[in-house]
């Protein structure tokens, strides 16, 4: 049995590293051109590494290839609830150098009605006040952030969404720039350590499907790179648990009607 499992995981490294590498890239987005502006929105530093990976490295990818013209990661906070902000957003900056975002294109907020917190939630209208100027000044026309669930149940990842949500639903219809697609990461509690068989899993059916990014293995070598450049907050079960982190493979997501 434990050959059989050690055979069967080999496969589907295989099959999600060499056979699959960017081929499900942008996949359900439709008018995707030169002119393409994307912002990743996250909640914490480290969030950027340890969900979101395979959406920046495609999009990083893209943007060198000449599919995008631009790519923004918002950080709503500092992750200051252990009195660790200074260190976590020098942090933030080093994982993102890795991903190729650089400075100019990585901002991060501290607001203080935005302060990391395990058990509150957010104001969505306050998250959607400090996002406005961002989207119009860089006229961003993609934004991707978490689901309601939040991938952790965190309520400050779910948070991210709602204030999202909020700025694109009051966005104004006479405005020069479009109105913003919102796309949310579909958490999967059940499969979340799953690593590279959670690429090989199907897709949850809904309405509106938006795209998936695959990791390939040069991919997940630099998600590996870029963890590391948030040594505060890699104790060796989080460690452990990230090495094998379905987040870390693949994001799927799926769009928002607002």
């Amino acid at each position: 049995m434990a050959a059989s499992n050690h055979l069967l995981l080999v496969l589907a490294v295989i099959l999600a590293c060499v056979v699959r590498p960017r081929s499900t890239y942008l996949f359900g987005l439709t008018a995707v051109g030169q002119d393409e502006r994307t912002l990743l929105l996250t909640a914490h530093p480290d969030d950027e590494t340890f969900f979101f990976s395979p959406t920046l490295t495609a999009l990083s990818h893209i943007k060198k290839v000449g599919g995008i013209q631009d790519v923004l990661v918002v950080c709503l906070s500092t992750g200051n609830a252990k009195g660790l902000g200074n260190i976590r957003k020098e942090e933030f900056g080093q994982a993102l150098e890795v991903f190729g975002i650089r400075e100019g294109r990585r901002f991060i907020l501290d607001h203080p009605n935005l302060q990391d917190n395990k058990t509150a939630a957010w104001d969505p209208a306050v998250i959607a006040q400090e996002l406005r100027s961002l989207v119009f000044q860089y006229s961003i026309t993609t934004i991707f952030t978490f689901d309601g669930h939040g991938i952790t149940g965190h309520p400050n990842h779910s948070s991210a969404l709602a204030g999202a949500a909020k700025l694109v639903s009051t966005f104004p219809v006479s405005s020069a720039n479009r109105r913003p697609r919102l796309f949310a990461l579909d958490s999967r509690p059940a499969t979340k350590h799953l690593g590279p068989l959670a690429a090989l899993l199907p897709r949850r059916q809904r309405s509106s499907q938006g795209p998936v990014f695959v990791a390939s293995l040069t991919d997940y070598i630099t998600a590996l790179r870029a963890m590391v450049k948030h040594p505060s907050q890699l104790r060796l079960v989080a460690f452990l648990k990230g090495l094998c982190s379905r987040y870390l493979w693949v994001n799927e997501w799926a769009e928002v009607t607002v």
